[in-house]
């Protein structure tokens, strides 16, 4: 892959990470700011996984019709302007149709970057891209997260828009027309992925870790607000020490995993978010802060993980195979963000985050005891 597309390809994934995990830690106050309960206001968060989730079908189908380059200016285009009709919001109900809209084009960044990884870079190296790329994503976060806490909410949204901005008017020349077109047709096999074994179970790994995780981490900030008795400042600074770590965590994964095997690495991770889900409910007031590196290093070694054998897989699998796993991963968390809060507002943060924490474990055997099935590859004749 050229160094110029490389860059810009950063560019783009720090536009689109900015807000997503501010989003999350700025639930209460913007819940305070429109008169709204928390969990009226966390459909900022789940309606823009839902509606990211469903539209990341379309785009590895697309790049069959269109060029990388065209998918990633046009969604980055319409992304911006989304970013802004979220900060001008004057009632909850237009932020979230802006949401709504940062979702769908949103969705094409990840699927469509991990189709050019998987064609233009070689076998050995893929881990590593794909670890820097979710880095990045991370300490675009972590900067969101911080910021959260220091300025006005509406900025966390308009940044996103002038940054994406600059990408199109400065930076979009640099970024190389990679062409995968297929003219005769643009097909769309997902069943035909689905029936192979291998992509089964890894999408199987992908959904349930997903849901479980953002049932989770999409109300932490209202667990440290009514729990805890934090304040904005303090949860935004929890949550920018967990996204912090994260983002070596990514790098660092996505490096053993070139070494030590992905599969590997992603147990790991799950095992370490279990830990910290345990000891959040234990831990006093301030010692939480001493937990929450077990959260953010576990999903990210989870994380990057799970992509990682993904852009291993053979070309016939590898399109709609990368849509996939941008789309079940935001909609399965989109459902996990909804009856998370669902489940907490009825039966409390205790009994929801022990029963997730039993269910990750349950999932990190289980991702052991397939490991030879994963890490062994998936070939054209392997179907169930």
């Amino acid at each position: 892959m050229d160094k110029k597309s490389l860059a810009v390809l950063c560019l783009i994934f720090i536009v689109l990470s900015f807000s997503v995990s501010a989003t999350g830690a700025l639930i209460p106050t913007i819940s305070k700011y429109f008169k709204q309960s928390p969990f009226a206001s966390g459909a900022l968060v789940w309606s823009y996984m839902l509606s990211y989730g469903v539209c990341a079908l379309l785009w590895g189908p697309l790049t069959r019709r269109f060029s990388t380059k065209s998918i990633l200016l046009f969604c980055l285009c319409f992304f911006s302007f989304s970013a802004l009709a979220v900060s001008l919001a004057k009632y909850l109900i237009y932020a979230i149709v802006g949401r709504i809209g940062m979702g769908i084009f949103g969705s094409a960044f990840v699927p469509v970057s991990l189709i050019i990884i998987g064609k233009e870079i070689k076998k050995e190296a893929k881990s590593k891209y794909v670890g820097f790329l979710f880095a990045l994503s991370f300490f675009a976060s972590v900067m969101g997260i911080f910021l959260s806490g220091l300025i006005s909410w509406r900025l966390i949204y308009f940044i996103p828009f002038v940054l994406g901005l600059l990408v199109l008017v400065l930076f979009n020349k640099l970024l190389i027309c990679y062409d995968y077109q297929d003219k005769n047709k643009l097909e769309i096999s997902y069943l035909k992925t689905f029936r192979n074994k291998n992509v089964f179970a890894l999408v199987c790994f992908i959904v349930i870790s997903s849901f479980v995780y953002h049932s989770i981490q999409q109300w932490l900030s209202v667990f440290l607000s009514q729990e805890k008795g934090f304040g904005q400042f303090k949860i935004s600074l929890f949550l920018t020490i967990s996204a912090f770590i994260a983002i070596f965590s990514e790098w660092i994964g996505g490096n053993i995993s070139a070494k030590k095997g992905p599969v590997n690495v992603s147990a790991f991770g799950l095992f370490s978010m279990s830990v910290f889900l345990i000891m959040i409910l234990s831990f006093s007031k301030m010692w939480v802060f001493f937990v929450v590196g077990f959260w953010g290093m576990g999903w990210a070694f989870n994380h990057v993980a799970l992509s990682s054998i993904l852009t291993h897989l053979p070309d016939e699998f590898l399109r709609d195979a990368s849509s996939l796993n941008s789309s079940l991963r935001f909609f399965s968390g989109g459902l996990g963000a909804f009856f998370g809060g669902k489940m907490i507002s009825f039966f409390g943060f205790s009994v929801h985050f022990i029963l997730m924490s039993l269910i990750i474990v349950f999932l990190a055997l289980m991702l052991i005891k397939t490991k030879v099935l994963l890490e062994g590859g998936t070939h054209a004749g392997d179907n169930r």
